[in-house]
């Protein structure tokens, strides 16, 4: 080869490389893909992996209640989904002491624009021995920025959360508040802030309407009568959730700071009180139940009763035997009495017991109270108990026994969480059909026969069934108030159907001209009541019906005769 064509073939071989051998470069590429392969295969397995393991974690956490870093509060919602409790993003104004070059100057300029603090309180705070001191919370945009534009050393901003209660007031004793680190005080925010806390959203069996309405009229009648407080419990009787539960006077959770400690109580499951002739009903459905008496039976209460030291009288004296509807119908203590007297302590014990009234309610708030039983049980407690007096209890207490007495028979522990359309409450059997339906034929007389005591929570087309009740408050003392009552009417409805229970309590009201000097329970809690059911029945899907008809009928088909000469039908 000469030395033109050795040059002319290097030269080539620069600009034209050799063609490669094609079954090297397979082998080449077939490397390089499977590499590829395993290098993707391998970052997408350990997303994926990672991404599986947070969401286990958050599971986990959520199921054991524990919070996450940065994660946001859970809302409180009512069973239809309207928000109760949420979180809104606020900024928090605070420094670092030790990196504050001119504390004096600092709060001079700081201090306009800082409402809760003047010049003096800055000072302190911003010469503190500490590295972290908080100077606002809340700061609007505005702020933010002209107090961003003074560019002080040691003064920093961070994005936090406040808790909001949209409805202000509203279940304000049920869902409770949080301190200014999120963590809860009372209500559900206390009881349940590990699972609030983790991000779990809380649906209630409250319905928010029905909440409003009973805060309403039990606010209007404690306005007419002057009372100090009140309460109001409406059960859903096939479920034991908490339709409403109110007490007053309540608060705005959202101005915590601001919270009397009359308005923090909770009448409805932390006040006790004796709840009057109410507990007639329960003492009547325990004597037909334990078959100690009958419909039938007549019994003496033309004088009154001496019992060891207790002389127990009627408000009204009748001068011929009574049966056991007209003992209801009419309210007669002495009756009571004596149909408790067959009872016996330990019967009367055991179902009072059955009914919840000697435990705590398991609810998921921590305010609630356990019920003042007394200490032996002798005949005087028996006799006093069938009428209300001598055991103190809360109307919540009391809404779940008469949701047992006059409603299917069933006592379930009351709930504030709503139920699942499949979840199936524990359930103590108490009440035969036959008896509950008794119950009610009687409650419905005590609505409507006009010597009934409850006329005044007649809604019409609704078919209410109650008992009203008036005690005295007990003094501490000793012995019991001559002029401070408990005013209180427990419902059913309706009573054909029935579907709710509904206790309005009204704490010492005083008496009016116009009630011609009365604040019992027939003038002051039984008008609530009927207002409450007219107002809330639409809503929970009850309509009015012809109480005339055969089917209504029917479903009570029982004859009493109220009075000497009267009789009359059980729907009437």
């Amino acid at each position: 080869m000469s030395l033109a064509s050795g040059i002319t073939s290097f030269l080539r071989s620069l600009v034209l490389p050799a063609r490669p051998d094609p079954a090297r470069s397979r082998r080449i590429a077939e490397v390089r893909l499977v590499v590829s392969a395993v290098v993707v295969l391998t970052v997408f397995t350990a997303i994926a992996t990672r991404v599986l393991l947070l969401s286990t974690q958050e599971a986990n956490a959520r199921t054991a209640g524990i919070a996450l870093p940065g994660a946001e509060r859970g809302q409180i919602l009512d069973r239809n989904g309207r928000l109760l409790a949420t979180n809104l993003p606020i900024t928090v104004l605070h420094a670092d002491p030790s990196e504050i070059m001119d504390p004096q100057a600092a709060a001079r300029i700081l201090a306009p624009l800082l409402a809760r603090h003047d010049e003096t309180s800055l000072l302190r705070l911003l010469t503190k021995n500490t590295r972290y001191v908080e100077l606002d919370r809340k700061l609007t945009p505005a702020r933010h920025k002209d107090i961003l534009r003074l560019g002080i050393p040691g003064v920093y901003f961070r994005n936090s959360q406040l808790r909001s209660y949209p409805s202000g007031k509203l279940a304000a004793h049920i869902l409770g508040q949080v301190d200014k680190d999120n963590k809860g005080l009372a209500g559900l925010e206390k009881s349940l802030d590990a699972r609030l806390a983790a991000g779990e959203n809380i649906q209630l069996a409250l319905d928010a309407g029905v909440q409003a309405i009973v805060a309403r009229e039990i606010a209007s009648q404690m306005e007419i009568f002057e009372a100090i407080g009140g309460a109001g419990v409406m059960l859903d009787i096939a479920t034991g959730e908490v339709i409403a539960m109110v007490s007053l006077p309540d608060y705005n959770p959202n101005h915590f700071a601001k919270i009397a400690d009359d308005a923090r109580f909770n009448r409805a499951t932390l006040g006790l009180y004796e709840m009057g002739s109410t507990f007639k009903v329960l003492n009547t459905a325990i004597a037909l139940q334990a078959g100690t008496t009958t419909l039938e039976t007549r019994y003496e209460v033309s004088k009154p009763l001496r019992v060891a030291r207790h002389t127990i009288r009627d408000f009204h004296m009748h001068d011929w035997k009574l049966s056991v509807p007209e003992i209801l119908v009419l309210s007669s203590n002495i009756g009571s009495a004596r149909m408790a007297a067959e009872i016996g302590a330990e019967t009367q014990k055991a179902f009072l017991r059955r009914m919840g009234l000697f435990d705590k309610p398991q609810l998921e708030i921590p305010e609630v109270a356990r019920p003042l039983v007394p200490r032996s049980w002798r005949k005087s407690e028996i006799a006093t108990i069938s009428y209300g007096h001598g055991i103190a209890v809360s109307p919540l207490h009391l809404a779940s026994a008469m949701s047992a007495a006059s409603g299917n028979g069933m006592w379930i522990e009351p709930t504030l969480l709503r139920r699942h359309p499949a979840e199936h409450p524990v359930e103590t059997k108490i009440f035969s059909e036959e008896t509950t339906r008794a119950v009610r034929s009687m409650m419905r007389l005590v609505v409507k026969h006009p010597d009934g005591t409850g006329n005044f929570a007649e809604a019409e087309g609704y078919m209410v069934g109650g008992k009203t009740g008036t005690s005295e408050k007990i003094n501490p003392d000793g012995g019991y108030y001559d002029d401070r009552n408990i005013a209180s009417f427990a419902a059913t409805f309706p009573v054909h159907d029935p579907r709710y229970v509904l206790v309005v309590m009204v704490d010492e009201p005083k008496p009016q001209k116009f009630s011609y000097g009365y604040a019992t329970g027939g003038w002051v809690a039984a008008p609530a009541a009927r207002r409450i059911i007219q107002h809330a029945a639409p809503r929970l899907g009850i309509h009015p019906v012809d109480e005339n008809s055969p089917e209504i009928r029917q479903k009570l088909h029982m004859e009493f005769r109220i009075g000497k000469e009267e009789k009359t039908l059980a729907s009437f």
